[in-house]
């Protein structure tokens, strides 16, 4: 995407330019600025960028840059394209922002994005095994030199604490 360029709007009552626009933001500052990071960040073609961004999601996108921080605590909006990638870039950071626009995109282009099955239950233990206590696998070997292992009460601490953690976000 070295040689990105972004396409005009074709929507300028609404959207992403017609919100910048009713919200006092520099339009063209804002439109670039999304435009690259979308372009980067979901590998887009212009045509794609455009389309996403004359859609609602770009109208409601738009809205969100008012919560850019100028530095001293207090919303401002955008003032630099500096700001607007890294409010945007903590934005796809959030799974749930993520998906967001990810869906977007999905409903505005038909591009798809790959999903990560989640981890089996075994995947889990077997890696807190390996990670907290030094087990290299949790399947029986059926000899006590590999099926049995020393381990620091510290290690069966953060092995426990880790098994929670993982509970905790696979309820999420």
């Amino acid at each position: 995407m070295k040689n990105f360029q972004p396409l005009p709007t074709a929507n300028q009552e609404w959207g992403f330019w017609g919100t910048s626009v009713r919200n006092g933001y520099d339009a063209e500052l804002t439109w670039d600025a999304a435009s690259r990071f979308l372009a980067k960040e979901f590998d887009l073609t212009a045509e794609q960028v455009r389309d996403v961004l004359d859609a609602r999601f770009g109208r409601h996108l738009a809205d969100d840059l008012s919560f850019i921080n100028n530095g001293a605590g207090n919303a401002k909006g955008p003032t630099s394209a500096a700001a607007i990638a890294k409010h945007l870039t903590a934005r796809v950071v959030d799974q749930g922002w993520r998906d967001s626009f990810e869906n977007a995109i999905r409903e505005t282009t038909g591009k798809t994005f790959p999903r990560k099955a989640p981890m089996t239950k075994e995947a889990i233990f077997t890696q807190i095994a390996q990670q907290h206590l030094g087990i290299e696998t949790l399947v029986t070997r059926k000899s006590d030199g590999l099926d049995f292992h020393d381990v620091a009460v510290w290690s069966v601490k953060d092995a426990l604490e880790a098994a929670f953690e993982a509970g905790r976000k696979a309820r999420k």
